[in-house]
C-alpha cells in the first residue's frame, strides 16, 4: 500500500499553538578557522563534542568551544571537490564508540564517482579515525558534477540510509528519478552490521530485495536530498529535497511505513508536473508536505528561494516552545521554516512559521548535538547555536501508561491548565494514531497539574495512549505517546491453528469467568459467549472476510485484540 501524504497548512494565527522565534547565535570559537563546512552532528557518546565535515575531504572537532588543531579525519588527497563534490556526510555508528565505526559519503578524486566508506576509530585516541582502515561499501557513477546530496543517517531500525542525487544536469538528463535500477534519485538502506567483506547487506524488508529493481533502494523519485534526519523521539522520516526551476519540497515519511514509496522526481517538481510521459497516476506519489516557491508576488507569507536546506525536529530540553518543531532553510534567500504536525491521520496536517530576519548567511546544513539541540552552519565557517523564544500553550511534563491487573493507568502532567477546556485521553493501537478510542474525557481543575484515569483495557497487541488537550480556541495540543508493553503470561493468548483452520484463545486462570463478544469493524455484534471455567476456547469463523474485533470481559478487565480472517469457511 502506498500512503499519499498530501500538503495541508494553516498560518498559526490562534493561542492554541505556540508561536516560537527563532535566534541563531554564530559560536565563538578559537583554534583554526572553518573551511567550507557542509554537516555537523554529534556521536552520541556524551562527550559533548561536536564533528564538522568540511568539503574538501576533512573532519573537525569542536571541543569546549574549539576547533582542535588535529583532524578527526583527513582523505582530502582521495576527495574531489569541483561543482558539488566534496566529503559531503557523516554518521556514526549507532552503538558508538561501543561498535568503533564511522560512515562517510565523498566523491572520489578526479571522478563522478560517489563512495559511502567506513572508518575505525583509534583505539588509543577518540579524537583520531584511522584513515587506513577504510572499507569501501558502495560507489556508483554520476552523471555530472552536480547533484550528488551526500547525507547519511541512522534510523531508528538501525539501519543506514543514504540520500542519493539524480546524477547531476538539469531535468534528470539520465531519467534516474524512475527507475528503481540504479542508485541515483533514491534513498537507498543497507544494514552496516556485517563483519566480513562487503561489510553491508541488503535488510530483507527493503521492496526490491527478490523483485524487480536495485536491492539497496528504498525510496525512488528524489532529485537531489539535501539532507535527511529522522525525528529521534518518533523516528518519523525527513526529507530536503531541492527542486529544478520552481519549487522547493519538504518529504515527511511516518516511521514504520514500508519501502517503496515513489517521491515524485522527474514526473513532479513538489505538487505540480514536471515531466508527464510515461508517468504513473498521481495515486503512486507520495507528495511532499511542504513546498515554497523559487519566486512569487510580494508580500510572499509562505516564504520563497532555490535550495533548501533540510533540518531536523528539535528534541532538546533547553527550548520548550520549539520541542516537536521541523527547522529548516533556503540557502538562497535565508528564509527558514518551522514545521508543526497538527494532525496524525494520513495524510498528516502540519502548521508553519516563516522567519525572514534571522540574521543566517547560506546555511548548508543543519545538525544535533548529543542531547537534541540544533545547530546550523554557513558556508562560510560560521556555527550557529539556535535558540528559540515563546510561550507555551500546553506545557507538557510527563504522560505515562502503566499495565495493571485491572487494565491500564494512564498519568499526565502539565506546567499549568490556562486555556484547557477538557483532556480527552485517546488510545491507539498504532502510533500515527490514524485510528484511535476516545477513552475518557477529563475536566481541568485550575489547582492541579498532575492527573491519572484508569483506563479497565487490556490488548496481548500492546497500545499507545496521547492526552489531547481541547483549548477554549477551539483547537488541540497533543502529548507526547505512551506506549504499553503487554504482559502475555498473565493475559489471554489469541494464535491460529493452521491445521484446523481456527482461531484458539488460551485464559489463563483469572480470566476464565466471563464473557467474549466479537464485533466488525461497523461495532456489530456477531458473536457472544459467556465463559465458564474455560482454559481454551476455540472461535467461530466468521462468515464473511475481513477484520473483527474479539473482546473478552472478566474479573481482570477488559481485553481485546484484532482477528483478521482471510477466507470464508466451507461448510
Amino acid at each position: 500500500m502506498r500512503i499519499l501524504l498530501l500538503s495541508f497548512f494553516s498560518l498559526l494565527a490562534t493561542l492554541g499553538f505556540s508561536q516560537p522565534a527563532l535566534s541563531f547565535t554564530p559560536v565563538p570559537l578559537s583554534g583554526p578557522a572553518l573551511v567550507n563546512p557542509v554537516d555537523i552532528t554529534g556521536c552520541g557518546d556524551g562527550s559533548g563534542r561536536l564533528f564538522v565535515v568540511e568539503k574538501r575531504g576533512d573532519i573537525r572537532i569542536i571541543k569546549n568551544g574549539a576547533v582542535l588543531s588535529t583532524f578527526f579525519l583527513n582523505i582530502q588527497d582521495s576527495v574531489e571537490t569541483g561543482g558539488e563534490r566534496g566529503l559531503l556526510g557523516v554518521a556514526f555508528h549507532p552503538l558508538y564508540p561501543d561498535s568503533p565505526y564511522v560512515f562517510v559519503n565523498y566523491v572520489k578524486k578526479n571522478t563522478l564517482n560517489t563512495r559511502i566508506c567506513r572508518f575505525t576509530l583509534n583505539v588509543n585516541d577518540p579524537n583520531d579515525l584511522v584513515e587506513s582502515t577504510q572499507k569501501i561499501l558502495i560507489s556508483f557513477d554520476g552523471i555530472q558534477t552536480n547533484h550528488k546530496a551526500g547525507d547519511l543517517a541512522f534510523g531508528p531500525d538501525g539501519y543506514l540510509y543514504i540520500g542519493t542525487g539524480d546524477g547531476g544536469g538539469g531535468g534528470d538528463p539520465g531519467e534516474n528519478g524512475q527507475n528503481i535500477n540504479t542508485l541515483l534519485a533514491k534513498i537507498l538502506r543497507i544494514d552496516i552490521n556485517v563483519g566480513v567483506p562487503p561489510y553491508y547487506a541488503y535488510p530483507p524488508d527493503n521492496p526490491f530485495v527478490n523483485a524487480p529493481g536495485n536491492d539497496a533502494v528504498w525510496f525512488y523519485g528524489m532529485r537531489n536530498p539535501w539532507r535527511i534526519s529522522f525525528d529521534r523521539v518518533t523516528g518519523d522520516f525527513w526529507i530536503g529535497d531541492v527542486g529544478q526551476d520552481l519549487y522547493e519540497e519538504v518529504d515527511f515519511i511516518y516511521a514504520g511505513t514500508p519501502g517503496g514509496l515513489n517521491l515524485g522526481w522527474d514526473c513532479k517538481e513538489g505538487n505540480h508536473d514536471y515531466e508527464t510521459t510515461g508517468c504513473p497516476p498521481n495515486s503512486a506519489f507520495t507528495f511532499p508536505v511542504y513546498e515554497y516557491p523559487h519566486n512569487c508576488t510580494p508580500p510572499c507569507n509562505g516564504g520563497t528561494g532555490n535550495c533548501v536546506t533540510g533540518g531536523f525536529v528539535y528534541r532538546g530540553s533547553m527550548y520548550p516552545v520549539l520541542y516537536g518543531y521541523y527547522v529548516f532553510a533556503d540557502y538562497g534567500t535565508n528564509d527558514v521554516w518551522t514545521l508543526k504536525q497538527t494532525g496524525f491521520g494520513t495524510p498528516p496536517t502540519f502548521s508553519f512559521i516563516l522567519n525572514t530576519t534571522t540574521g543566517i548567511n547560506a546555511v548548508e546544513s543543519f545538525g544535533e548535538d548529543d542531547n537534541g539541540e540544533l545547530y546550523a552552519l554557513s558556508y562560510s565557517g560560521t556555527v550557529y547555536a539556535i535558540s528559540a523564544s515563546g510561550s507555551l500553550a500546553v506545557g507538557w511534563t510527563k504522560i505515562k501508561a502503566t499495565p495493571s491487573h485491572s487494565g491500564n493507568k494512564i498519568e499526565w502532567s502539565l506546567d499549568a491548565t490556562f486555556g484547557i477546556s477538557d483532556f480527552e485521553i485517546q488510545r491507539s493501537y498504532v502510533s500515527d494514531f490514524n485510528q484511535f478510542v476516545k477513552v475518557a474525557s477529563v475536566a481541568p481543575d485550575p489547582n492541579q497539574t498532575n492527573y491519572h484515569y484508569n483506563d479497565p483495557f487490556i490488548s496481548s497487541s500492546g497500545s499507545y495512549y496521547r492526552i489531547a488537550a481541547h483549548l477554549n480556541d477551539g483547537s488541540t495540543e497533543y502529548s507526547p505517546l505512551a506506549h504499553i508493553l503487554p504482559d502475555p503470561e498473565s493475559k489471554p493468548i489469541l494464535t491460529f491453528d493452521f491445521i484446523n483452520n481456527k482461531f484458539r484463545l488460551s485464559l489463563p486462570e483469572n480470566w476464565q469467568e466471563g464473557e467474549i463478544s466479537l464485533y466488525d469493524l461497523q461495532g456489530k455484534l456477531v458473536y457472544n459467549k459467556n465463559i465458564t471455567v474455560a482454559p481454551v476456547l476455540d472461535l467461530p469463523s466468521p462468515s464473511m472476510p475481513g477484520c473483527y474485533f474479539i473482546v473478552v470481559r472478566g474479573n481482570e478487565g477488559i481485553w481485546s485484540d484484532r482477528i483478521v480472517s482471510s477466507s470464508v469457511p466451507h461448510n
